[in-house]
């Protein structure tokens, strides 16, 4: 099942190591970028996703509409799309780390991810060393310190220490 990122978790792994992103996409799950997601991030080229394996998806015009015009709350325009683009797809997993877009994803039934679970993954599956994956959580909190706080990096431990990683 592909997974479609919103900006939040795809500045995280820009900023600190998209090396990480682009090995999960080639090992575990193909990433969708929605063309306005990667428009939001500074960090990456349309050249660069197309490096490292992603897959940007221009999006239809009745998705931009609906994004437009849909009142989801606290939810940005880039977040409605992501929403909207995975119920249109169909079979995707949106990872994010933003509430809102968890909590409507979930009420439509799309499956979600928070954006470590990445590195949880990799390590699971033995492409990245549990040292590796403790490392990205660290490289990321240097540039989010706000949202990937040490009780976060905490938790992280605790769950790869869970599955024995």
């Amino acid at each position: 099942m592909p997974v479609i990122t919103d900006a939040n978790v795809l500045i995280d792994y820009a900023d600190a190591d998209i090396t990480m992103l682009a090995l999960y996409s080639e090992k575990i799950e193909r990433v969708i970028i929605p063309s306005v997601i990667l428009d939001e991030v500074d960090q990456l080229t349309h050249d660069d996703c197309l490096q490292y394996g992603f897959e940007i998806i221009d999006e239809e015009l009745e998705i931009l509409s609906e994004a437009s015009n849909a009142q989801h709350g606290p939810l940005s325009f880039q977040d409605k799309v992501c929403l909207y683009l995975a119920k249109s797809i169909g079979g995707v997993t949106c990872i994010t780390n933003e509430k809102a877009l968890l909590k409507f994803c979930e009420e439509d039934n799309i499956p979600t991810k928070r954006g470590l679970r990445l590195l949880l993954e990799l390590a699971e599956h033995s492409h990245i060393s549990r040292d590796d994956a403790i490392g990205m959580v660290y490289a990321i909190n240097e540039y989010n310190p706000l949202h990937i706080h040490q009780g976060v990096i905490d938790d992280f431990i605790q769950l790869l220490d869970q599955y024995n990683i």
